[in-house]
C-alpha cells in the first residue's frame, strides 16, 4: 500500500476491499484529523497511526477484530473512539498517550487488553470494562488517574 493514495487533505479515506491497515502505514501523519475505515477492514496493524497527533476522532467498524501494538499511540488530539463490537483484543500501548481521550467503552467481545494499552490517557474520566475481559496487561491505566476526581471504572479487575 502507498499511503499517499489514501490521504486526501487532512483525511485518510480507505476504500472498501482493504482488509488490513499495514504496520506503520500512516505513522507520523501529523496533519490527519479524520480517518474513514470501511467495513472490509479486519485488522489495524502495529503502529498503523502512531503519532497522528492531530487525529480527533475515529469510528472502528464492526469488521475489525484486533488493534495492533502502538496503533494509536501518541494521538494526543484523539477525543472520541468508537470501538468495534467484534473486537477481541486491544494490543500493547494501542491508545497510550491519547491524552485528549475522555471516555472509553470497551465492547463485550474483548477478552484481552494488552500492556499499557491506555497509559498516559490523562483525560479519561470514564472507563467501561465488560465481564468478557479475562486478561489485562501490566500498567494498562498508568498515568491515567492524575485528576482530583478519579475516573469511573465499572468493573473491579486486578491488573
Amino acid at each position: 500500500m502507498n499511503r499517499n493514495e489514501y490521504i486526501k487533505g487532512n483525511k485518510i479515506i480507505i476504500p472498501y476491499g482493504v482488509v488490513e491497515i499495514e504496520d506503520e502505514l500512516f505513522k507520523d501523519c501529523s496533519q490527519v484529523t479524520e480517518i474513514e475505515l470501511p467495513r472490509s477492514v479486519k485488522k489495524i496493524g502495529d503502529r498503523a497511526f502512531l503519532h497522528c497527533s492531530s487525529l480527533t476522532s475515529i469510528k472502528i467498524p464492526n469488521s475489525v477484530t484486533s488493534i495492533g501494538a502502538d496503533a494509536f499511540n501518541g494521538c494526543g488530539g484523539l477525543t472520541n473512539i468508537k470501538i468495534s463490537n467484534s473486537m477481541t483484543s486491544i494490543g500493547d500501548y494501542a491508545f497510550c498517550g491519547c491524552s485528549g481521550l475522555m471516555s472509553i467503552e470497551i465492547p463485550s467481545g474483548v477478552t484481552s487488553i494488552g500492556d499499557y494499552a491506555f497509559c498516559d490517557c490523562s483525560g479519561l474520566t470514564s472507563i467501561e470494562i465488560p465481564d468478557s475481559v479475562t486478561s489485562i496487561g501490566e500498567g494498562v491505566f498508568n498515568y491515567v488517574f492524575r485528576s482530583v476526581e478519579q475516573p469511573k471504572i465499572t468493573r473491579n479487575i486486578q491488573a
